[in-house]
């Protein structure tokens, strides 16, 4: 049997960083990762020589540590310029800041739309996002561009979702904002995205910034948790071993660790609210360098099957061959829309829609996968806070410390995760 003063379940960043904390304060610490390797949500995987991180990562947004521990790493700063594919034209983001660059006959529906939003509107006890945004925008742009890629990327329609997640991450601009984006060409509007400049390290991929203190951590790979027994305080692994614990920090999700750790109906009904998106990620290495638009982009069109590209080679060239380049495909599915494609069709409608975008050719693939992400993003249909709420407490009566995303249950960017993980320690671990 593993003893150990402080077990950690997961080794992604939260993990990571309650480990390091622990070691701050010279506690011992044993981390346990389900994966072969760390890195969780926030690692990477090779094909063919290329690198590709699980999803789109770039840190910003840094407190003073993260800062310290981050960016003291060799890294890359990159401007947060992005762009939109939407019917078959290219926008800069934010869309409703730069519709010059849609035809005339869509900006004059968009602006109608922008002048006509409602005046105001009941959020008493039944506001949801899809009514958050035709207050800010109007019905016809809510319509056509930010409820379309809700169903793409939250896997739901906008109206099941409430508005607790949205603040500050999407940009409402003054009427004078919409119409000098909509006709002048000069000055170029300022970016209006929620950080400014996005760093990613100029190699080993996104986890890297967090090697060194990986490699500080005692790290235990291959243990995946089938088992907690809160009162003898012992951990039961896959792989037939056993842990003995003083005290537990887990980054596990919260739906998967309510079935480990109580049998209260009440409680697992709570659980089974909570709900996340998956992701299929479709990740293609090409061998010629391709000069795609932007760091990464979004997609509107529902019959295209991705939501968000991203490319790894632009982030860091470490992460292709050189003289090479590459992108990675998001597609994301719920519960409520499940995803329909086999991987094959995934990837014949990924690369369909990538020559149609006119981003890249067949032709020059020289590298292929598809595979899956079960946990992407928690979905915040309405209600879930309180179901949340109930896990929790739950979580906390049996004497276990929760964080990260999916210990939290929250949108924790990776930096707020990180964080997230550091603070856990903070408190009780004296």
């Amino acid at each position: 049997m593993i003893n150990t003063d402080i077990a950690i379940i997961g080794a992604g960043f939260a993990g990571i960083a309650a480990g390091y904390a622990a070691k701050e304060k010279n506690l011992q610490a044993t981390l346990f990762e389900a994966d072969v390797e760390w890195g969780g949500l926030c690692g990477n995987f090779s094909v063919d020589g290329f690198r590709f991180d699980r999803a789109v990562h770039l840190a910003f947004n840094e407190p003073p540590i993260v800062e310290r521990l981050f960016l003291s790493r060799p890294h890359y700063s990159h401007s947060s310029e992005s762009r939109n594919y939407a019917d078959g034209f290219w926008v800069r983001h934010p869309v409703q800041n730069n519709l010059r660059e849609l035809p005339v006959e869509e900006r004059i529906k968009v602006i109608c739309s922008f002048i006509g939003r409602p005046n105001s509107i009941d959020f008493g006890g039944h506001n949801n996002y899809r009514q958050w945004l035709e207050f800010q925008f109007g019905q016809y742009f809510a319509e056509k561009y930010p409820a379309r890629y809700t169903r793409k990327y939250w896997g739901t329609d906008a109206a099941n979702l409430n508005c607790n997640w949205c603040g500050g991450r999407i940009y409402q601009p003054s009427i004078e904002e919409v119409l000098r984006g909509a006709f002048s060409d000069s000055p170029k509007p300022a970016n209006v995205y929620y950080a400014k400049s996005m760093h990613y390290p100029k190699e080993g991929g996104y986890k890297n910034f967090v090697a060194e203190l990986a490699a500080q951590i005692d790290i235990c790979c291959g243990h995946k948790v089938t088992a907690i027994d809160t009162t003898e305080k012992i951990l039961t692994f896959a792989n037939g071993k056993t842990c003995h614990y003083k005290k537990l920090v887990s980054t596990m999700p919260l739906p998967r660790l309510a079935k480990l750790i109580t049998n209260d109906e009440k409680i697992l009904a709570a659980a089974d609210n909570l709900q996340t998106t998956s992701m299929a990620l479709v990740s293609v290495g090409y061998s010629k360098a391709f000069d795609f638009p932007t760091n990464w982009f979004y997609v509107y069109d529902e019959d295209i099957p991705f939501a968000r590209v991203h490319s790894p080679s632009r982030k860091s060239p470490d992460n292709a061959p050189q003289g090479c380049s590459s992108l990675q495909f998001e597609i994301y599915y719920s519960r409520e829309l499940p995803l329909k494609l086999s991987d094959d069709e995934l990837i014949t409608k990924t690369l369909d829609a990538m020559e149609k975008m006119d981003v890249a050719t067949r032709a020059d693939v020289a590298a292929l996968d598809c595979r899956h992400v079960e946990f992407a993003n928690v979905i915040f249909y309405d209600g879930m806070e309180q179901a949340r709420e109930l896990v929790r407490r739950e979580v906390a009566r049996h004497g276990i410390t929760s964080c990260g995303r999916f210990g939290e249950w929250d949108y924790l960017w990776s930096t707020q995760s990180f964080m997230s993980g550091y603070n856990s320690m903070q408190e009780g671990f004296q």
